[in-house]
């Protein structure tokens, strides 16, 4: 079953669906959009995902981060540490579950790199994460984010208003730093044609986390897996890699 549900933060109201599968006890994957995305996902790839989660028996939270959406909030007040905070709400609201099992993270792009750091936070309470095409390389792709080179206080991105605060915050981050602080189950997928996050850049994470890494290349496949054929491997890949036993 689909549950619409709002849950409050320190700075407004997140809001999105729970979806339930028919046993007691379950696992429960949290699903995290990427920049300028929402929960529905690229071709509602979330809402496929987790209705067959739903049926293989793992459970699934997928909410708009506050500023995209329908959360509350504006995008232009958006910063990474708010989409992090946001993220540790939802997973500490999880936690509260009394027939949550276990939990998984799985996140495209910046979401992505904000599951990661939440499996930094968090390395014994994820027992799985999936990646896809995590944007680690967010601080080196200042001028793709803000669309200028001189600094200013908001920046025009294809139609979308971002602030200095969420450039600063991302300029102080290193997102290579303590990956191996997570040693439990991970699968990433990167399309190799991925101009938004380019494909080089997974030799240098691969290199940050523990050797059991589960990793596959998309061949040909863009940052949203913008052809049917590679959007149905990455929603099998993901769907086999999270509800196998």
């Amino acid at each position: 079953m689909q549950y619409y549900c709002e849950i409050p933060t320190p700075k407004g109201v997140m809001r999105g669906f729970f979806h339930k599968p028919s046993q007691d006890k379950h696992p429960v994957c949290l699903i995290f959009h990427g920049f300028t995305g929402q929960k529905t996902g690229t071709k509602f790839c979330y809402v496929q995902l987790a209705r067959m989660l739903e049926a293989k028996g793992v459970a699934t939270f997928r909410f708009d981060f506050l500023g995209s959406g329908e959360s509350d909030g504006n995008f232009v007040d958006m910063t990474f540490q708010d989409e992090l905070s946001c993220a540790r709400v939802i997973l500490e609201e999880t936690l509260k579950m009394e027939n949550c099992t276990e939990i998984y993270v799985l996140g495209h792009s910046m979401g992505g790199a904000v599951a990661s750091e939440l499996a930094k936070l968090y390395p014994q309470q994820i027992k799985k994460m999936v990646l896809w095409a995590p944007a680690f390389n967010l601080p080196d792709a200042l001028l793709y984010l803000t669309g200028q080179v001189e600094r200013a206080k908001t920046y025009d991105h294809s139609g979308y208003e971002i602030g200095d605060e969420f450039v600063e915050d991302i300029l102080n981050r290193n997102f290579y730093e303590h990956l191996d602080t997570y040693q439990n189950e991970l699968l990433i997928i990167h399309g190799t044609a991925d101009t938004t996050v380019p494909y080089d850049i997974s030799q240098r994470y691969l290199q940050g986390f523990h050797q059991g890494i589960k990793f596959v290349a998309i061949e040909n496949g863009n940052h949203n897996f913008d052809k049917l054929t590679d959007i149905k491997k990455v929603l099998k890949l993901s769907l086999d890699f999270l509800s196998k036993e």
